[in-house]
């Protein structure tokens, strides 16, 4: 089986990515075929769940990593917290040579489509509307980077990069300026590509997938608008406390779908593409609200935010840079420490000596 040939950079970030008219049609049957399925199932469902009782095992797939307990959720909330000194803008960059490169924070990006979704979906992760969503594609036109996790007078804990869409209203110098960072920026740990879930996969989505893999680049699948899975009435639903509760039928239609994806993002390691994407497939909604009384409450973003903090080491598998390492205790092969005294008694006989060579 011949392998797809792989589109660079010029033609993602370009005028000449397109699917065929008989794909398009394909893809299209295929999830209205789903999304009709599911609105009949969902009539003849007997159970519901509240959206308050809904698990992250019901929203995601975890094949690779163990899925977040409630104060895993919970301890994200905190870390995204807004407050003065966060999130932060911290700087816009065309072009790769121009982000600033002193900086230690570990980093995570964000890729997807033209008008995917992606500054709304950052707007709900961070907590603010700090980022400009449009519905006009390509309005993102350069990398922007935010800060999370400042305290005053501290630097950001984490930088998170907004990367202008591919596909449709994009352009091929951005696609290369992209590239550039996701080949060699060293603070960057995992980079992000959202899916829009009411048009699946395309050609553009299948090419990006196939250059991270070529090129050994760490990248995890988000499924947006996961609404139109979860409700029947997702285009009149302003806030999914209004509906209070999920067909437990939709919920396996959203585990049949994600089982699906995993073959796409987790190709035959025979094909010789490199590492496929990290076996943890996330569903949110960054439009509409589960609580009424929080605001920003949307659906699936802690379990995203969790995410990232697992993938820039703030879950507590990494040690934080400034503590000390526990001591080992002595063994008889190793030296017991000098005292403090002995110590002391060292340096002033090594002062006293420098003072007498001068004189």
């Amino acid at each position: 089986m011949r392998k797809p040939p792989l589109l660079s950079a010029h033609r993602l970030y370009g005028t000449g990515s397109r699917i065929s008219q008989q794909q398009h049609q394909q893809q299209k049957r295929c999830l209205q075929s789903t999304t009709t399925k599911s609105q009949t199932s969902d009539r003849k469902a007997p159970g519901r769940i509240i959206f308050d009782d809904l698990k992250p095992t019901d929203l995601a797939a975890y094949w690779d990593t163990e899925p977040p307990l409630q104060s895993d959720l919970q301890a994200a909330q905190r870390f995204f917290a807004p407050s003065r000194h966060s999130p932060v803008k911290l700087f816009s960059a065309a072009q790769f040579r121009t982000i600033p490169g002193d900086s230690k924070e570990p980093e995570v990006a964000f890729l997807g489509r033209s008008n995917v979704g992606k500054s709304s979906l950052i707007n709900a992760i961070l907590g603010e509307d700090i980022c400009y969503a449009s519905g006009t594609p390509g309005r993102t036109k350069i990398m922007n980077a935010f800060g999370i996790g400042g305290t005053k007078g501290g630097e950001s804990k984490i930088v998170l990069l907004d990367m202008p869409g591919y596909g449709k209203a994009s352009q091929s110098a951005q696609g290369v300026e992209i590239m550039k960072y996701l080949q060699k920026r060293k603070q960057l740990r995992r980079t992000y590509v959202l899916i829009d879930l009411l048009h699946g996969f395309k050609d553009t989505d299948n090419q990006i997938l196939s250059l991270l893999r070529k090129y050994g680049i760490s990248h995890q699948i988000i499924i947006s608008k996961v609404d139109r899975i979860l409700s029947s009435k997702s285009k009149k639903l302003t806030d999914f406390h209004v509906q209070r509760a999920v067909s437990g039928v939709r919920l396996e239609r959203l585990q049949k779908l994600l089982e699906d994806v995993r073959s796409t993002v987790q190709p035959d390691p025979s094909m010789g593409e490199g590492p496929g994407a990290l076996g943890e497939i996330l569903s949110c909604c960054a439009t509409r609200k589960v609580n009424a009384a929080v605001d920003k409450s949307y659906l699936g973003i802690n379990a995203v935010r969790w995410s990232i903090m697992k993938a820039t080491g703030f879950d507590g598998t990494i040690q934080p840079v400034g503590l000390k390492a526990p001591e080992s205790l002595p063994s008889d092969s190793e030296p017991e420490p000098e005292s403090k005294h002995r110590t002391g008694r060292l340096r002033l006989k090594g002062l006293r000596a420098r003072r007498e060579s001068k004189i």
